[in-house]
């Protein structure tokens, strides 16, 4: 996979766990609040009540989320993980701002003091470049059959599995 594509998927990454991290927090204060109305009430039948069962679906829910978080977060670990290989801090905090923390070029053209955005991204391309090498030194030996670089940890939650970009 190319560099510039594995970074497109950790900023989608990176945009879906803070769905996934609002909606796993909605299901817990759903869970909390249908536990608390039940606490309240009390159980006046021998079976399991409405409100259990939606407390019980509410938590079901956010745990389901939990392996799509981790997922991300490995995607995130090993963009970072290249990043910091990278020699030229400049590049690094490039593709960390833009890709990790979601800044713009023209903020990132401000915040290391570039002349214009157009700089940022003609040094965006070079840091790019440099973590294109760090991938291409990683990859196993043999190559791929798919052509897709990948997460060479099979124990890793996204199984070694090619990195897909979700367009939206």
């Amino acid at each position: 996979m190319k560099a510039k594509d594995f970074f497109r998927c950790v900023r989608n990454a990176e945009s879906e766990l803070k769905v996934i991290n609002a909606k796993i927090e909605h299901f817990h204060e759903i869970g909390i609040s249908f536990g608390s109305a039940y606490g309240s009430i009390g159980s006046h039948s021998k079976g399991t009540s409405r409100v259990e069962l939606a407390a019980c679906g509410a938590v079901d829910a956010s745990m389901d989320l939990e392996e799509q978080r981790r997922e991300f977060m490995a995607i995130i670990a090993r963009a970072e993980h290249i990043i910091q290989k990278i020699p030229q801090e400049k590049y690094r905090r490039i593709l960390d701002y833009h890709y990790i923390c979601g800044k713009s070029f023209r903020w990132i053209s401000d915040e290391l003091e570039y002349n214009d955005p157009n700089s940022v991204y003609r040094a965006h391309g070079w840091a790019l470049q440099e973590a294109q090498k760090i991938m291409n030194s990683t990859q196993p030996k043999g190559g791929q059959t798919d052509g897709h670089a990948r997460d060479h940890n099979p124990e890793s939650p996204s199984g070694g599995r090619p990195l897909e970009r979700k367009d939206r």
